[in-house]
């Protein structure tokens, strides 16, 4: 009875060795090794910031050993921030029905790309009783991102609180691609009286090319009395503006009402190469 009982047992035993050995080679045969490959055309591609993914995708393939051609599976995986502005990389994925998955990559240089800029909608010229906010005073904005103002950060300033003078602000803004501007200006903090005109400009922060001779009278928008009313009064535009040199300049406007009262307003110009 020993006996039979030991042969049952290696009888079984051998079957079961048998059939997964047949289970494994039949797994091995039917199992897919091979993987599939992304094949890009040119290693830079240029595109408009206004990019869709087909246009990032143009001149990418996949082909696969057991697939077949799954182009149409690629997908962009991540677009990194710029190594450099208007240029950066983009990560291409795809994946065969085995879940196989392959990356590749290439550079993507957007051809209509520009830094970001600042704006403002205000001079930085406070009188000494009103609360100076330089950062409602000055925003930015991106070429892909729109508005940035959120990402403004003044860096430095030797402001003085209810203190007459001229300061300096420094200011940064940085992109969701980590493009970084900055720009150093004067503040004004002066003692005006309230019967002084007001001076509104149309911008209070342009950007020229280098050589181009802007007409600043032209950014005068109106000057009135504090409740609005137009008034007479003589305009002295001053400033150390060189178009030849590219750099952050100031246009002063002083106007003077025929009582005298004088009041003062800044349109800064950056000169770009």
């Amino acid at each position: 009875m020993l006996k039979v009982l030991r042969i049952a047992t290696l009888f079984l035993f051998v079957a079961t060795v048998g059939i997964f050995a047949l289970f494994f080679v039949h797994e091995k045969k039917n199992t897919d090794t091979t993987y599939p490959e992304i094949k890009i055309v040119g290693d830079v591609i240029e595109v408009s910031i206004d990019a869709t993914e087909e246009d990032f995708l143009k001149g990418v393939t996949a082909y696969d050993g057991k697939d077949g051609d799954i182009t149409s599976n690629i997908v962009v995986e991540t677009i990194s921030k710029f190594i450099e502005p208007g240029v950066c990389k983009v990560t291409y994925a795809v994946a065969d029905s085995d879940n196989h998955v392959v990356k590749n990559s290439r550079t993507i240089k957007y051809n209509d790309y520009t830094p970001p800029r600042f704006i403002m909608n205000r001079a930085l010229v406070f009188n000494v009783n009103e609360t100076v906010d330089i950062s409602s005073a000055i925003g930015a904005v991106d070429s892909i991102d729109g508005d940035i103002s959120d990402k403004v950060v003044i860096t430095a300033t030797d402001y003085t609180a209810d203190t007459v003078g001229v300061f300096s602000v420094s200011v940064q803004a940085t992109n969701s691609n980590g493009d970084i501007i900055y720009i150093d200006m004067p503040l004004h903090i002066e003692d005006t009286s309230v019967l002084a005109p007001v001076i509104e400009l149309s911008e209070y922060l342009i950007y020229v090319k280098k050589g181009q001779e802007p007409d600043f009278n032209k950014y005068i928008e109106s000057v009135t009395t504090i409740n609005g009313q137009p008034i007479e009064y003589d305009m002295i535009v001053s400033t150390n503006f060189d178009s030849n040199i590219p750099g952050v300049y100031s246009v002063n406007f002083y106007a003077t009402t025929t009582e005298g009262y004088q009041s003062h307003s800044v349109l800064t110009v950056v000169v770009e190469e």
